[in-house]
Protein backbone atom coordinates (compact mmCIF):
# COMPACT_ATOMS: atom_id res chain seq x y z
CA UNK A 1 0.00 0.00 0.00
CA UNK A 2 1.45 3.43 -0.97
CA UNK A 3 1.46 6.30 1.73
CA UNK A 4 -1.58 8.70 0.30
CA UNK A 5 0.07 12.24 1.75
CA UNK A 6 1.97 13.93 0.11
CA UNK A 7 5.31 15.60 1.14
CA UNK A 8 3.42 19.21 1.29
CA UNK A 9 0.31 17.88 2.61
CA UNK A 10 2.69 15.96 5.75
CA UNK A 11 3.90 19.72 5.93
CA UNK A 12 0.60 21.77 6.32
CA UNK A 13 0.08 18.83 8.87
CA UNK A 14 2.88 19.22 10.69
CA UNK A 15 3.08 22.73 10.61
CA UNK A 16 -0.68 22.93 12.07
CA UNK A 17 0.68 20.83 15.23
CA UNK A 18 3.61 23.40 15.86
CA UNK A 19 2.67 26.57 15.21
CA UNK A 20 5.15 28.19 17.24
CA UNK A 21 7.91 26.73 15.35
CA UNK A 22 9.28 29.40 13.36
CA UNK A 23 10.03 29.41 8.92
CA UNK A 24 13.53 28.62 9.43
CA UNK A 25 13.50 26.09 11.64
CA UNK A 26 11.01 24.18 9.19
CA UNK A 27 12.82 25.06 6.62
CA UNK A 28 16.27 24.00 8.15
CA UNK A 29 14.41 20.20 9.24
CA UNK A 30 13.83 20.31 5.71
CA UNK A 31 17.25 20.90 4.44
CA UNK A 32 19.32 19.33 7.61
CA UNK A 33 16.76 16.99 8.81
CA UNK A 34 19.55 15.33 11.60
CA UNK A 35 19.31 18.30 13.45
CA UNK A 36 16.16 19.31 15.85
CA UNK A 37 16.44 23.47 14.62
CA UNK A 38 17.80 26.02 12.52
CA UNK A 39 20.16 27.03 15.35
CA UNK A 40 21.69 23.70 15.52
CA UNK A 41 21.71 23.34 11.81
CA UNK A 42 24.31 26.31 11.45
CA UNK A 43 26.11 25.80 14.84
CA UNK A 44 26.66 22.17 15.10
CA UNK A 45 29.95 21.58 12.63
CA UNK A 46 29.62 17.68 10.72
CA UNK A 47 32.35 15.83 11.53
CA UNK A 48 33.59 15.76 7.35
CA UNK A 49 34.21 18.59 6.65
CA UNK A 50 33.69 18.68 2.79
CA UNK A 51 29.91 17.68 4.03
CA UNK A 52 29.79 20.33 6.69
CA UNK A 53 30.49 22.94 4.01
CA UNK A 54 28.13 21.61 1.91
CA UNK A 55 25.58 21.56 4.09
CA UNK A 56 26.10 25.44 5.12
CA UNK A 57 25.45 26.19 1.80
CA UNK A 58 22.60 24.23 1.26
CA UNK A 59 21.21 26.63 4.53
CA UNK A 60 22.65 29.87 3.15
CA UNK A 61 20.83 29.18 -0.28
CA UNK A 62 17.70 28.41 1.72
CA UNK A 63 18.04 31.34 3.81
CA UNK A 64 18.53 33.71 1.17
CA UNK A 65 15.12 32.09 -0.33
CA UNK A 66 13.16 32.51 2.76
CA UNK A 67 14.69 36.24 3.19
CA UNK A 68 13.66 37.44 -0.16
CA UNK A 69 9.98 35.62 -0.37
CA UNK A 70 9.31 34.99 3.13
CA UNK A 71 5.48 35.62 3.61
CA UNK A 72 5.69 37.85 6.79
CA UNK A 73 8.42 40.34 7.31
CA UNK A 74 9.09 38.53 11.03
CA UNK A 75 10.36 35.80 8.91
CA UNK A 76 12.28 37.73 6.71
CA UNK A 77 14.17 39.53 9.31
CA UNK A 78 14.61 35.92 10.92
CA UNK A 79 15.53 34.62 7.93
CA UNK A 80 18.51 37.64 7.31
CA UNK A 81 19.84 36.39 10.65
CA UNK A 82 19.94 33.20 10.03
CA UNK A 83 21.57 33.98 6.26
CA UNK A 84 24.38 35.76 8.20
CA UNK A 85 25.18 33.08 10.94
CA UNK A 86 25.20 30.49 8.35
CA UNK A 87 27.72 32.69 6.52
CA UNK A 88 29.95 33.51 9.78
CA UNK A 89 29.90 29.60 10.23
CA UNK A 90 31.71 29.31 6.96
CA UNK A 91 34.15 31.82 8.19
CA UNK A 92 34.47 30.18 11.60
CA UNK A 93 35.03 26.44 10.37
CA UNK A 94 36.24 26.58 7.04
CA UNK A 95 38.17 29.94 6.76
CA UNK A 96 36.19 31.60 3.73
CA UNK A 97 32.90 33.67 2.76
CA UNK A 98 30.38 31.17 1.27
CA UNK A 99 28.73 34.00 -1.02
CA UNK A 100 29.99 36.54 -3.33
CA UNK A 101 28.62 39.77 -1.48
CA UNK A 102 31.45 42.21 -0.34
CA UNK A 103 32.84 41.97 3.04
CA UNK A 104 31.91 45.32 3.97
CA UNK A 105 28.44 44.91 3.78
CA UNK A 106 28.62 40.98 5.47
CA UNK A 107 30.82 42.68 8.43
CA UNK A 108 27.40 44.51 8.37
CA UNK A 109 25.25 42.31 8.79
CA UNK A 110 27.29 39.96 10.85
CA UNK A 111 27.39 43.22 13.38
CA UNK A 112 24.07 43.24 13.65
CA UNK A 113 23.89 39.65 14.32
CA UNK A 114 26.09 40.24 17.12
CA UNK A 115 24.47 43.25 18.47
CA UNK A 116 20.69 41.54 18.18
CA UNK A 117 19.35 40.63 22.04
CA UNK A 118 16.30 38.67 20.02
CA UNK A 119 18.99 36.03 18.49
CA UNK A 120 20.17 33.10 19.94
CA UNK A 121 23.35 33.24 21.93
CA UNK A 122 25.04 30.62 19.60
CA UNK A 123 24.28 32.82 16.41
CA UNK A 124 25.41 35.68 18.11
CA UNK A 125 28.98 34.59 19.37
CA UNK A 126 29.16 32.73 15.80
CA UNK A 127 28.71 36.42 14.06
CA UNK A 128 31.42 37.72 16.67
CA UNK A 129 34.20 35.09 16.30
CA UNK A 130 33.59 35.96 12.41
CA UNK A 131 33.99 39.03 12.80
CA UNK A 132 37.07 38.55 15.12
CA UNK A 133 38.55 36.63 12.26
CA UNK A 134 37.50 38.75 9.66
CA UNK A 135 39.22 41.83 11.52
CA UNK A 136 42.36 39.59 12.01
CA UNK A 137 42.83 38.60 8.52
CA UNK A 138 41.92 38.33 4.64
CA UNK A 139 39.05 35.76 4.10
CA UNK A 140 38.97 34.00 1.04
CA UNK A 141 35.44 34.44 -1.55
CA UNK A 142 33.90 31.86 -1.88
CA UNK A 143 34.70 30.39 -5.31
Amino acid sequence: MTDPLTDSLRWALAIGSEPERSAVDWLAAELVPDRPDAVAAICEADPESDEDLRRLRLLKSGFKTLRLSGEHSTDRRLAARHYAATIAAGVVRHGCWITRQRPDRLLSALQDLAADDAMDDSLRSIASEAIAIANDRLIEQDS
